[in-house]
């Protein structure tokens, strides 16, 4: 367990005191020392765990190292067992605060080879385990208007683990739909945690399969999601220790997905390589965010629309450098705040400016349709910019090297700046 960590991230033995967690699949892996964490925290745990050795020793442990914890031997794919695990802790505790969906169980193979039963015993522990989980236990917190409720997602679409890969998948759009029918105003949070490449006894018990179905080494594999700050794989405690972070402070990622990279590096604890921080390689900006004239609104919109090309040229370049996991994680950060993906508008950007350079050549022929698109590509381009502003101060979180942050912040108000004034020349030019 990394105290060390915890209280770098100014968390301590009272910041989830008195709080009863429920965390499955607690005997190993990332669950086992997110309970001890939890427990160090304050919390009073519940290992619900279908291995009555390794749940049990987990229980000791924690109990040994000062924590209060409860092994309640649990197989979240049967209804009987969790009810009865319901009525275990209600005994003890009388509620349930934190419940954290942990328990998974994997099948490697090709799509075509792996059986109807890996499929449905997948879906029964990962996916309606989860379910179970939260039609036991949310009700209690919606009574008392206080709670957390976390999934934990993985990668989507990798081969040779589909029932696993497309179970996470659903998790993470199950946890989007709940935070959805709760809102804002409920009391209780709901988020998705993404770990990253772990060092866990699962993880370990893949690398017998998944690297020989993908034709890679071990070595290969255990890189191919390079974990931002780590050289490999992610230690499960600090993994556990940026989670229990995240849950402490649950009311900030209400309906977002979480990771243990931001807050590990907001306390200088790992160094990490954020999207941004790629235009650090760049000594200034692209292209300078032109002075507009008021008598040529046409070649200012042209000008900046292809300032914004070359922005989003080198943003796919940048996200395509990131490690498989963290690509996923910042594209679908992207996704959300921009409301198109790196693709999108790498497409919207190349669209408009052969539009523009045509009627830059031709006259008015394509001036109607580019006005109908107006009022679209100024809400999209405010909304890219925001995007871009947000990256600043996500920059000022991730970056720790001073020259390196300057660069990359005079990079993303460059972005900020060309998306703006392409958005208000536009707005000249077809009024």
């Amino acid at each position: 367990m990394r105290i060390d960590f915890l209280e770098r991230m100014d968390l301590n033995q009272r910041s989830l005191a008195g709080k009863v967690a429920v965390v499955t699949g607690a005997g190993s892996g990332i669950g086992h020392e997110l309970a001890r964490a939890l427990a160090w925290l304050g919390a009073k745990v519940v290992i619900a765990e279908i291995d009555r050795a390794t749940g049990a020793a987990t229980e000791q442990l924690i109990r040994d190292e000062g924590g209060e914890a409860l092994f309640v031997q649990t197989d979240v794919a049967s209804e009987r067992s969790v009810a009865s695990l319901k009525e275990r802790v209600e005994a003890a505790y009388e509620r349930v605060d934190i419940l954290v969906n942990n328990a998974l169980v994997t099948a490697f193979g090709s799509i075509l080879e792996l059986p109807l039963e890996a499929w449905d015993r997948t879906h029964r522990v990962n996916l309606r385990g989860a379910v179970m989980g939260v039609k036991t236990f949310l009700p209690g917190m919606l009574e008392r208007r206080e709670g957390t409720v976390v999934m934990i997602t993985s990668a989507e679409g990798m081969g040779y683990a589909a029932p696993y890969f497309a179970s996470k998948t659903a998790l993470r759009s199950l946890a989007f739909s709940l935070a959805t029918e709760l809102g804002e105003d409920s009391g209780v949070s709901v988020f998705i945690f993404a770990p990253g490449m772990v060092d866990t006894p699962g993880f370990r018990e893949s690398l017998d399969e998944m690297p020989r179905w993908m034709g890679l080494t071990p070595h290969e594999f255990t890189h191919l999601g390079t974990n931002a700050g780590y050289d490999g794989l992610m230690p499960a405690e600090d993994c556990a220790a940026g989670f229990a972070y995240n849950i402490v402070h649950a009311r900030d990622y209400h309906g977002q997905i979480a990771d243990a990279f931001r807050p590990l590096s907001m306390a200088g604890l790992i160094q990490v390589q954020h999207a941004a921080a790629g235009t650090a390689n760049r000594q200034s900006p692209s292209t300078p965010v032109p002075v507009t004239t008021a008598n040529a609104p046409a070649a200012d919109a042209l000008q900046l629309s292809k300032g914004l090309l070359e922005i989003m040229t080198v943003v796919k370049r940048e996200t395509a450098e990131l490690g498989v996991f963290q690509r996923a994680w910042v594209a679908r950060t992207f996704q959300q705040r921009a409301g198109l993906t790196v693709d999108d508008w790498l497409r919207t950007a190349e669209d408009l400016s052969t539009e523009l350079a045509a009627f830059h050549s031709t006259g008015a022929s394509n001036k109607e349709r580019l006005q109908s698109r107006l009022p679209w590509l100024k809400t999209s381009l405010n909304r890219l910019a925001d995007n871009f502003h947000k990256n600043c101060e996500d920059a000022k979180g991730w970056i720790k090297d001073p020259e390196a942050l300057q660069i990359a912040l005079e990079e993303l108000e460059h972005r900020e700046k060309t998306a703006r004034a392409l958005s208000r020349a536009l707005d000249r030019f077809l009024d």
